[in-house]
């Protein structure tokens, strides 16, 4: 009789991130429940946005959500942040360099175990946080 395997509970995690190509590093958050337009504003908010005076160029791709954002936020983007938001075309996933790190991700990094709610959270970290310095994407 072949093993059995028990299911376990629902412990899905999303991701969003951002690559910061000139530091080399990952921009990320984790949520437990699927990433809304509210997710995007809030995370770009929070972990994207620079008062250093320089102009800041955040590009999205074409996903529903990134156009979620209204006016009124990307007007106050960049009267307070210097920063603007560029879309890359639809159904152009090989310029957006980050769906790359997502597949070294999924494909190439993820070790092949059952994650549980206690752990999915510690395996997630130590992934993420290792892109830069453990991981890394030659883009050349």
């Amino acid at each position: 009789m072949p093993d059995a395997i028990e299911p376990n509970g629902h412990c899905r995690r999303s991701i969003i991130g951002a690559l910061d190509f000139g530091k080399n590093a990952l921009i990320h958050a984790s949520h437990t429940r699927t990433v809304k337009g509210r997710r995007v504003v809030e995370f770009i908010e929070a972990r994207l946005l620079k008062d250093d005076g320089k102009l800041t160029v955040i590009v999205l791709d074409n996903a529903s959500i990134d156009h979620s954002i209204i006016r009124v936020t990307l007007g106050h983007w960049f009267i307070e942040h210097k920063t603007l938001l560029f879309y890359l075309p639809p159904y152009s996933p090989e310029l957006n360099l980050s769906e790359n790190v997502w597949k070294h991700f999924k494909y190439h990094w993820l070790r092949f175990v059952t994650w549980t709610k206690e752990t999915i959270d510690a395996e997630l970290a130590e992934l993420l946080n290792g892109y830069g310095s453990k991981r890394q994407v030659n883009f050349s």
